[in-house]
């Protein structure tokens, strides 16, 4: 029957879901209940597919926060997430890393290759683990097979405060001198700029996957259209974050009494901060020098 389901557990249970569309005033291929769909929604941000309508009538409970602030990633994910397209890196590629460390959480890192002749960036490379110790961490970046082709790694800039202690002395060191000490070596990146980087995602890289180019006298093919940053599926950590990454979920209060501020959801994006250093590094849409007129040396720790 329509919006009922009937399943035995594990435990030989009979359990008996009854959803709201198994009442015909309230199924949205009735009239009735087209039209109290609609004035359901109204308390509801984002409508059905908001978090608080997946909890409160889907019993989603694991639907969290807002909106999705890359929606077309699923509808797109064939163009986006792609099978490594080279056996061989090629020479005019440019390499660079994105970190991301959380001692006892978790610790993201990434590399992205830049195609200069195409102006397409490709995520190529991943480390994703929970409590890696900066020894292990510094082991695996330098045996990665891109590092040697690396231009540069750039790190949350909350690594150069010295916050560590050593056995026998009383000055504190940055967990960046810590790296440094075993041969990885970090450029400090920018802090904040998560709605500078959605928006940089959001319009040139995937801005007209769904629309299409439009050439004069043509329609739009989208078919033809490519996505200007690919992640390739040994990415698949940085996939999941991204396609789960939502938008601060409003009160329904907060629009009226004052400016919302637009802010996402600070959970499970370590990757993405790690790429999100890394673009704001090289990108002139982004508040950050542009890497050719960088001073690496005032960053770099020797």
């Amino acid at each position: 029957m329509r919006g009922i389901t009937d399943r035995i557990t594990k435990d030989g249970i009979r359990v008996v879901r009854v959803h709201y569309s198994a009442d015909d005033g309230k199924c949205n291929e009735t009239s009735r209940g087209k039209e109290w769909l609609l004035s359901e929604l109204r308390g509801y941000p984002g409508g059905v597919g908001g978090a608080k309508w997946k909890r409160e009538m889907e019993i989603d409970f694991e639907a969290t926060g807002g909106e999705l602030v890359f929606p077309q990633l699923e509808r797109s994910k064939e163009r986006i997430l792609i099978e490594p397209n080279v056996k061989k890196i090629p020479d005019h590629w440019k390499l660079y890393g994105g970190f991301d460390y959380a001692g006892r959480g978790m610790t993201a890192f990434v590399v992205n290759a830049w195609d200069k002749k195409q102006d397409d960036y490709y995520c190529i490379h991943e480390f994703y683990r929970k409590n890696s110790g900066y020894i292990q961490t510094a082991e695996h970046i330098k045996n990665c097979e891109y590092y040697s082709k690396l231009e540069w790694i750039v790190a949350d800039p909350s690594m150069w405060t010295r916050t560590q202690e050593r056995s026998g002395q009383t000055d504190l060191v940055s967990m960046a001198q810590l790296f440094s000490e075993v041969g990885v070596h970090f450029v400090k990146g920018v802090r904040g700029g998560d709605t500078e980087f959605a928006e940089l995602a959001n319009s040139k890289f995937w801005g007209m996957l769904d629309h299409g180019e439009l050439g004069k006298g043509k329609s739009a093919n989208i078919s033809k259209t490519q996505p200007k940053w690919r992640i390739w599926k040994t990415c698949p950590n940085l996939w999941w974050e991204l396609t789960k990454w939502r938008y601060n979920e409003w009160a329904n209060s907060t629009g009226v009494n004052k400016n919302p501020k637009e802010t996402m959801m600070d959970k499970d994006n370590h990757l993405i901060d790690a790429n999100k250093y890394l673009f704001k590094m090289i990108s002139s849409n982004w508040m950050a020098d542009r890497v050719d007129t960088f001073d690496m040396t005032a960053h770099v720790i020797n």
